[in-house]
């Protein structure tokens, strides 16, 4: 067994320089981390963080997840392109456990990012966008179905076609489903309101 309570270290945590990180973590957090951690690489703490991520976020522990995805930015230097991806990770996990406001802002910093990575992007997905893209997804869900912001949605939607990432077909569609929506919550405010009678 890794992971004993006291002062024990896992080896894998030892190999990649992080007794300090590891030792401060609660007991329920080493025992998830003991979860992953082995076999997973160890050849710099980046590497080891992402193998553990990956895992985590392939069990649906989202809460765990979206912690690692904050340590990670703390504890290694990253290329921008690296920090995109953890924040696409992040955004998903996010999403699972309703922190909106700390998706929200994922979701504008890999906005703020994607012109610098849109290259890697591309490369990483022979020539094409993927369909996932939880910076612009998520965010278009939350300010829309959590906070009904529908003139910040329709924004939205508007740079994301400039930027590329949604075809006129696909945006035509999007703002339909938009409109759709927001008429939806019209009506259920109609059929929900109660006139009092005043006397």
């Amino acid at each position: 067994m890794l992971f004993k309570k006291g002062n024990h270290v896992l080896d894998e945590i030892k190999k990649v320089h992080l007794e300090s990180w590891y030792m401060s973590l609660e007991d329920r957090d080493k025992i998830r981390l003991e979860r992953y951690a082995s076999n997973s690489n160890t050849i710099s703490a980046y590497e080891f963080l992402m193998d553990v991520i990956y895992k985590s976020a392939k069990d649906k522990n989202h809460e765990f997840t979206a912690f690692l995805c904050q340590s990670i930015t703390k504890l290694t230097k990253m290329s921008d392109y690296q920090r995109f991806k953890i924040n696409e990770i992040f955004i998903d996990s996010c999403a699972e456990i309703e922190k909106y406001d700390d998706l929200k802002v994922a979701c504008e910093a890999n906005f703020n990012l994607f012109e610098k990575v849109r290259t890697s992007i591309l490369e990483d997905n022979n020539g094409a966008y993927p369909s996932k893209l939880n910076f612009r997804n998520k965010y278009i869900d939350v300010v829309v179905g959590v906070d009904f912001n529908y003139d910040l949605g329709f924004k939205m939607l508007e740079k994301y076609r400039e930027m590329g990432l949604l075809s006129a077909e696909e945006f035509k569609f999007r703002c339909e489903s938009l409109n759709v929506h927001r008429l939806q919550k019209i009506f259920d405010g109609v059929y929900t309101y109660r006139p009092t009678n005043n006397p």
